[in-house]
This record gives C-alpha cells, sequence and structure tokens, in this order.
C-alpha cells in the first residue's frame, strides 16, 4: 500500500502478473480445444466451417498476447519498480479480459 493507504499499480502487480499467466492458461487449453474440435470434422467438413474456427482461434490468440504482455510488463513493472508499467499492465489485462468476454458471447451466439 502506498503511504496515502491508497493501493497503487506497484502492490498489485504480482496479482496482475499472477492473473495475467492464469488467463493465458486457460486460453491455450481453448486453444487446444478448438483445434482439436476442428480437426474433428472431415477435410469436406473443414471448409464449411473454417471460418468459424478460425475466429474463434484468432480472439483466443490476440487475447493470448495481450496476457502475456501483461504479464512482462507487470512483472517489470514490480521489479523494477516503474509505475507506469504496472498501470499498463492492469490496462491491457483488462483489455485480454474484454476480448475474452467477447470471444465468449461469439461462440454463444454461434450455438443454434
Amino acid at each position: 500500500m502506498e503511504a496515502t493507504g491508497n493501493v497503487g499499480a506497484l502492490s498489485v502487480a504480482g496479482d496482475v502478473v499472477a492473473a495475467s499467466v492464469a488467463l493465458a492458461g486457460l486460453i491455450l487449453v481453448y486453444l487446444g480445444t478448438i483445434s482439436t474440435a476442428f480437426d474433428s470434422y472431415q477435410k469436406k467438413e473443414q471448409v464449411a466451417v473454417l471460418g468459424k474456427y478460425r475466429r474463434r482461434a484468432w480472439f483466443a490468440v490476440l487475447s493470448f498476447a495481450l496476457s502475456i504482455s501483461a504479464a512482462a510488463l507487470a512483472l517489470i513493472g514490480k521489479w523494477m519498480g516503474i509505475k507506469c508499467a504496472a498501470l499498463a499492465a492492469i490496462v491491457i489485462l483488462l483489455f485480454a479480459l474484454m476480448l475474452v468476454l467477447v470471444a465468449a458471447g461469439l461462440i454463444a451466439l454461434d450455438i443454434k
């Protein structure tokens, strides 16, 4: 905690690292599920579902990249005492979480 009693970006940077890495791990599991589900189709059927699975995979890859970036920035911020890096990590993690929420919404809309 900072001297004013408020929680600062540096004090939660370790939590951001943990949350970002956990989110990245869950996204990797999801990517594996996407790949397995796509591979379960016959070659002729894969052409018909390629767009849907490709969109899902790119949402996951972008979310994964944002999560890893947030973890790296939070780690740098915590290690070197750089408040702006820790704050940027929080913002990037929030973007990654929003992107995961959008991807989940799109998947729910695909279910008919």
